[in-house]
């Protein structure tokens, strides 16, 4: 399927309604703008390893598509609005294949010698497209290291580990690079500061408990928390503007697991983060980290499944619309998170690795992404979770209040069968009006027939089987 701007505006403003059928059940939903949980920071992606090269036009995708791309996934009238971009820091001496280049690709010798950076206002295609994304309403900018370059880790290579030289047990030959990994992070901020583009989160580690063949480094808590320590000295002496996060585990568990090296000591590093970041892979967010700081789900996404972009819901597959918009919505609720990352936004393949599919001069936005489109489009930054209760286990919920003053509320029915809701809003009032949008099998957030409230804020509606509605106060 071909897009084209009409069409993206079709599909986002066009009207329907849906065809009721017989209900088995009356659903009450509950929600209470009066209680309030985490603040929300987002919802986003990534374009590393050159996947920002694809939305470009690496595999012949027409300039139209690319307009269609980047509105798709920044702009909040015309798509999802996402306001968050996850930026990979290149370790490679090389920009083959898929490889990220760093920006000092050559060792200077020694940790004290002076370095040789190189900038060349394109890092893999991811400076552009964070120039596009902020002028289209992106508000967070996180650059991630996967690994140090391979002259600072013990292995002496980007990949297969390794660990940073000079943290906890961790001793090399050409002395502790702590300091000068930590120059060279906060040099690409400024290379990126210096050529107008704000960078506002920095993380230095990815998926530390796995060895993987590609870039990677790994840590655990203590080591991370060596290295913490020296990074938040040398950002303060920069002057810059800059929050740390920590530290990417491969899974919710591995995150948790960092926690206490994180906590320990008489200075515990974890006074110096801003953010606490984890992927879903081995393990999902479905708890609390053991932190008061705001934490991030930063990656995930389904790197297994067939081929699945019209698949809201078939059978529960890793890749269906349904599957990632309950993860979403118990990461959230379940996990209190503030932000929610997918791995890749948009790719030239066919996988359901990314959130939109482009093939060659084609875009396929996937049912995953309209999944993610239903809570970033009207969850917006600064928004607070606040309570919301359903009295069926089958339909679940949740719900948000924007700075404007706006509710937002999820339900997703997981039943094979239409229901009907009966939703209260606490302190609502007789007159106001909700605008729906649903997401399934047939429809891609598309917007309903508006609905009144009765008396103390009161509305039915019908919830398709198998679907997701976002109620949106207006």
């Amino acid at each position: 399927m071909k897009l084209s701007i009409f069409d993206q505006l079709f599909l986002l403003g066009a009207l329907v309604s849906v065809t009721a059928i017989p209900t088995t059940s009356l659903v009450s939903i509950s929600v209470n703008p009066n209680v309030q949980f985490q603040e929300i920071d987002g919802f986003g992606a990534s374009q590393a390893f050159q996947r920002a090269e694809d939305i470009f036009g690496k595999y012949g995708l027409p300039e139209v598509n690319q307009t269609l791309v980047l509105n798709l996934l920044y702009d909040e009238v015309i798509g999802a609005g996402f306001t968050i971009l996850r930026n990979g820091i290149g370790s490679s001496n090389t920009s083959t294949s898929n490889l990220m280049s760093s920006i000092e690709p050559t060792s200077p010798g020694s940790p004290n010698a002076k370095p040789n950076y190189d900038w060349d206002n394109y890092n893999s295609g991811q400076f552009p497209l964070a120039k596009q994304a902020y002028s289209r309403g992106l508000q967070t900018l996180y650059a991630n290291a996967w690994s140090a370059p391979g002259y600072m880790k013990t292995n002496d290579d980007e990949n297969n580990g390794g660990y940073l030289c000079g943290v906890t047990n961790e001793h090399c030959s050409t002395g502790n690079w702590m300091q000068a990994y930590a120059n060279y992070l906060v040099q690409y901020v400024r290379f990126y500061k210096e050529s107008g583009v704000e960078v506002t989160h920095l993380g230095f580690l990815n998926e530390p408990q796995f060895a993987a063949t590609y870039a990677g480094m790994l840590s655990n808590g203590t080591q991370a928390a060596d290295f913490i320590r020296v990074l938040a000295k040398t950002i303060k002496a920069s002057g810059l503007d800059l929050e740390i996060t920590c530290c990417d585990g491969i899974g919710w568990d591995d995150q948790e697991a960092m926690m206490a090296g994180l906590e320990a000591g008489p200075d515990p590093a974890i006074n110096y983060l801003g953010t606490v970041t984890g992927h879903g892979y081995d393990s999902a967010p479905t708890y609390p980290l053991s932190t008061k700081k705001k934490t991030w789900l930063t990656e995930w996404a389904d790197l297994t499944g067939d081929f699945t972009p019209y698949t809201f819901y078939e059978n529960g597959g890793p890749g269906e619309g349904m599957t990632w918009a309950n993860h979403i919505q118990v990461a959230l609720k379940d996990a209190g998170t503030s932000a929610f990352l997918y791995w890749i936004g948009a790719e030239n393949s066919t996988t359901n690795s990314a959130l939109i599919n482009l093939i060659n001069t084609e875009v396929i936005p996937s049912k995953r992404f309209w999944a993610f489109a239903q809570f970033s489009k009207f969850v917006r930054p600064g928004s607070r979770r606040i309570e919301s209760t359903s009295s069926s286990a089958n339909v679940t919920v949740s719900s948000f209040h924007n700075k404007n003053g706006k509710i937002a509320t999820q339900v997703l029915n997981q039943l094979d069968v239409e229901v009907d809701v009966s939703v209260q809003i606490s302190g609502g009032k007789a007159g106001l009006t909700v605008q729906p949008y649903i997401t399934n099998n047939d429809h891609d957030l598309k917007a309903l027939d508006r609905v009144k409230c009765g008396s103390g804020g009161s509305f039915k509606a019908q919830i398709p089987a198998r679907s997701m509605v976002t109620f949106v106060t207006v």
